[in-house]
């Protein structure tokens, strides 16, 4: 469990809300939710980011908070198990020399074998484990267990982009959430706070280039298209501990996979970008969804694609990403996203009835 939780709640006195206009009723026959509704009467208002980070005040006594909690701090060395069955532990270690030889601007860096270099400097990779330097690192030769790095930019100009955006990192990070939150708090957290901040920009006219296009510009400008928000979103998780990788398929869309509690869900952040709905929505249909929920949303299963191995790798073992668990069967159908209470494990939801409900994630 978390060793510190804050307990965020707002009971409201009247049963109001705003935007009812812009929400279609389900027909009679719609399906029913099994989330267990919290008053008849009573609406809990939306928990905000300063909400989650801030002392409350209940009974006039402020909730009491560490002196010197905890934060994140910038992590080179993102990890994932997801890919075990494809990328050996001796890859990762040459993946992270080739971010620490990146950070300090060396020219060299220990590698395991030609196919791990090969891995390393792809393009796709590079972008993913250390998204400033994508285009502007790439791999230069390989012989000896030792690979080679060519710079396409001004190293003391690489430097400062480097450093900015480990600080933007740290910066949403500990905006979003926090360490001392569960895997499931930390997704969560992280999901909304992309949904709000981030923007849909699909402009075809631009150029693409490393500054306005991929992983490393979603997270600097906060807007992209989909695969650029399921990249972001995915490495904000791995930063912060959580199990994910994104995966696109033939119908030219991507999502991100994670693995919390054990379990394995797919969520799609593009979709649930505030921008796209009325009155800033955050519509659950697109969170911790199983193969069931994908395939209906027009995933082909065989058309899989772990982007970290875009074009590394063709063929999977599809139950290395399973998702069949249906803990969070009861937010689809129209939910919207009200809060989350960490003290109390629950995620607070307003049903397509406008009633305000909950759901216990447990430990996850």
């Amino acid at each position: 469990m978390k060793s510190v939780k804050i307990l965020i709640i707002i009971l409201a006195a009247a049963f109001m809300v705003s935007g009812c206009s812009q929400i279609n009723k389900p027909d009679a026959d719609a399906p029913s939710d099994t989330g267990t509704e919290t008053s008849a009467s009573g609406s809990f208002s939306e928990i905000t980011i300063e909400d989650l980070n801030s002392p409350k005040e209940e009974s006039g006594k402020a909730t009491i908070v560490p002196a010197a909690s905890e934060k994140f701090v910038f992590e080179p060395h993102i990890h994932t198990d997801l890919l075990s069955q494809y990328v050996t532990e001796d890859m990762w270690d040459s993946l992270h020399n080739m971010v620490d030889a990146i950070r300090a601007g060396e020219d060299t860096f220990e590698c395991s074998s030609e196919k791990a270099y090969t891995w390393c400097t792809y393009e796709v990779t590079v972008g993913m484990a250390y998204p400033p330097a994508c285009t502007l690192v790439e791999g230069d030769g390989y012989a000896g267990n030792v690979a080679k790095l060519k710079y396409n930019m001004d190293k003391d100009s690489f430097r400062e982009r480097c450093a900015a955006f480990e600080n933007a990192i740290e910066t949403i990070l500990n905006e979003a959430t926090s360490v001392y939150h569960s895997d499931f708090e930390k997704l969560t957290e992280l999901y909304v706070y992309m949904c709000k901040y981030w923007v849909y920009d699909n402009d075809e006219t631009a150029e693409h280039t490393c500054d306005n296009f991929g992983c490393y510009a979603c997270l600097m400008n906060r807007d992209g298209i989909c695969s650029e928000v399921a990249y972001a979103l995915t490495y904000l998780l791995l930063q912060a501990g959580v199990e994910a990788t994104p995966y696109g398929a033939s119908c030219n869309h991507d999502w991100v996979y994670v693995v919390i509690g054990g379990n394995g869900y797919h969520v799609d952040p593009t979709w649930s970008l505030h921008g796209e709905m009325p009155d800033g929505m955050l519509l659950l249909e697109n969170f911790m969804m199983t193969e069931e929920d994908r395939i209906n949303d027009g995933f082909d299963p065989a058309t899989f694609q772990v982007d970290f191995l875009w074009g590394w790798k063709s063929d999977y073992d599809l139950s290395a990403f399973s998702a069949t668990d249906e803990t969070f069967a009861p937010i689809r159908y129209g939910m919207t996203y009200k809060g989350i209470d960490t003290e109390r494990n629950v995620l607070i939801y307003e049903t397509y009835r406008w009633e305000i409900k909950e759901l216990s994630y447990g430990d996850m």
